[in-house]
């Protein structure tokens, strides 16, 4: 993995469950993100996406283990449900079989 590599990983969500406390949990789907940073001890800096409607996460700089990525274009069966940023996937996916 180097800086700039393109990667699915699954973001943290800040989801509030009362007006004045909010718990994190991690997407059940993949997102695309690009490497901005490796900070070693096998941990990753990566930028998701800019999605097309409110980001449900803070922060669009998440830090992932290596073993969480994915390479961008995965078919595995964990990385074969893009949720419903299925359209925009399979128009990066095809863009990117073009450019190979």
């Amino acid at each position: 993995m180097r800086i700039g590599d393109r990667v699915l990983v699954r973001p943290i969500f800040r989801i509030p469950v009362r007006p004045w406390w909010a718990e994190s949990y991690q997407s059940p789907f993949y997102y695309p993100g690009t490497i901005a940073e490796i900070i070693g001890d096998g941990r990753v800096r990566v930028e998701l996406d800019e999605p097309h409607h409110p980001a449900p996460w803070e922060s669009p700089l998440q830090t992932f283990h290596t073993t969480e990525i994915h390479r961008y274009g995965c078919r595995c069966a964990e990385c074969g449900t893009p949720g419903r940023d299925i359209y925009r996937f399979l128009a990066d996916q095809a863009r990117l079989a073009q450019d190979k």
